[in-house]
């Protein structure tokens, strides 16, 4: 297994892990402080194997790997900026869903490049 299927793999699960943060906050709920800071450091992880990866791959590494590891890292921040700075208290619906929908974008760059 590459590290680039490693860090699908591992985007992948910290989106279930988003899913469900989501479906609890869509009911009305507020999710574990640990489910948020656990979906963070998975995705701070992801990007930093997604990192390496593309390293490894030298002057080899398509262009979308490069692309996706530019959005995935543009939703860590977005995300700890929205939800640790800017929205600390409450969590609006249609800020998760955007968060989701960038994270959904890199599974979509990356997810070729997999050979899954």
């Amino acid at each position: 297994m590459t590290l680039t299927q490693i860090a699908f793999l591992l985007f992948a699960a910290i989106a279930a892990g988003g899913l469900t943060m989501g479906a609890i906050i869509a009911f009305g709920k507020s999710p574990p402080a640990f489910m948020g800071v656990g979906h963070g450091l998975g995705g701070l992880a992801a990007c930093a194997t997604l990192f390496v990866a593309n390293l490894q791959g030298g002057d080899a590494t398509p262009d979308m790997a490069w692309w996706a590891l530019i959005v995935f890292t543009s939703g860590l921040i977005g995300g700890l900026l929205l939800f640790r700075v800017l929205f600390k208290g409450a969590t609006p619906l249609f800020l998760v869903a955007g968060h989701g929908s960038i994270a959904a974008l890199g599974l979509y760059l990356l997810y070729p490049l997999t050979g899954f």
